[in-house]
């Protein structure tokens, strides 16, 4: 958030010396009035040391003023432990980072046998602009003849919304497991989004959210600061419909990511914290949704300067990479 208080200015006008040369003119000032110090020349050892004695702890005590207590004194202004102490003081809490999870599809080669997947098989991307993100299986599961493929749980190895991946990014397996023909993350495959550790200014957004609270009432503020609180939503990423879209007494959220496609699994954990615990208002119908999509054909044409030069091992990677920067527009990478 951008900051344009100038609080030297506020402490200056105020009458208040706060650079070096005004502090020292103004000490000077005070020696002549005073007359307690003979020689304040600047060839005079012992003014020197006045001066270095006074000067440094004063400006010391000026910047921690002006850097530490002043601008921490508001929720605006205020920065890291004293976002937290504000937070409390509203009751809230800085969200953790957390790890995403969800199912990844590993299907056989053949129906006909027994396929076992170790606990801790590693499920990774292609580099995505440098970086390569990686899933475990949360535990050993023994695909049973008969069936061609299965969902297993899987874990990101690293917290952070960078793990939220769209679908068909997760397809690579490091390390081959017999019978195993291919992997991949399929649609509505994210269970939980990863998150990275709340930063001060989504604090400092539901810190406000707070103050509108006050009120008896479920209004967009009570259910905008339930829906926050779940892991992978900031406040600004919640859109209400009003005016009965269901029906008498009905509203609809709509949710949205800050990367990745968010699931229905996930969308039903978020439903079932606000209607079957009972986080709504008496007689309210709050139904949570995922954002809706539209899906378009985007044609890019790339232009390189001189094509000689480059490998076709090159142009592969050069428009990988294109991909993944256009995708991440999209909100299904964050990598760019």
């Amino acid at each position: 958030m951008q900051n344009n208080i100038d609080f030297k200015k506020i402490l200056r006008e105020s009458g208040m010396p706060v650079d070096e040369q005004t502090v020292r003119d103004t000490l000077q000032q005070a020696a002549d009035d005073e007359k307690l110090v003979t020689n304040t020349s600047r060839m005079s050892p012992f003014w020197r040391i006045v001066q270095l004695l006074v000067i440094k702890p004063y400006l010391w005590i000026v910047d921690a003023l002006l850097n530490n207590v002043i601008s921490n004194l508001f929720l605006m202004t205020a920065s890291g432990p004293f976002v937290d102490l504000f937070a409390a003081a509203l009751k809230l809490t800085r969200k953790s980072a957390t790890r995403a999870a969800g199912k990844i599809t590993f299907t056989k080669a053949s129906p006909d046998n027994n396929v076992t997947v170790p606990a801790g098989t590693l499920i990774q991307t292609e580099r995505i602009n440098g970086v390569i993100y990686t899933v475990a299986t949360d535990k050993q599961v023994v695909i049973p003849a008969g069936t061609r493929s299965a969902l297993i749980d899987a874990t990101a190895t690293d917290s952070g919304t960078a793990f939220n991946l769209a679908p068909g990014y997760y397809q690579i397996l490091p390390k081959a497991i017999d019978g195993i023909a291919s992997v991949r993350n399929d649609d509505n495959w994210l269970t939980m989004p990863g998150a990275n550790q709340e930063n001060d200014d989504e604090l400092k957004d539901r810190c406000r959210n707070q103050f509108n609270l006050a009120g008896s009432y479920h209004t967009d503020a009570v259910y905008r600061s339930l829906i926050a609180a779940q892991a992978g939503l900031t406040i600004d990423r919640i859109f209400f419909l009003h005016d009965a879209p269901r029906g008498p007494g009905t509203a609809n959220a709509y949710l949205l990511l800050d990367t990745g496609v968010i699931s229905q699994p996930y969308i039903d954990q978020v439903n079932d914290y606000i209607m079957s615990q009972g986080h709504h208002g008496h007689g309210d119908d709050m139904c949570c949704f995922a954002m809706p999509e539209t899906h378009h054909d985007l044609t890019v044409t790339v232009y390189v300067k001189n094509l000689s030069n480059i490998s076709n091992d090159d142009i592969s990677h050069l428009k990988s990479g294109v991909e993944n920067l256009i995708r991440c527009a999209f909100r299904e990478n964050d990598n760019y």
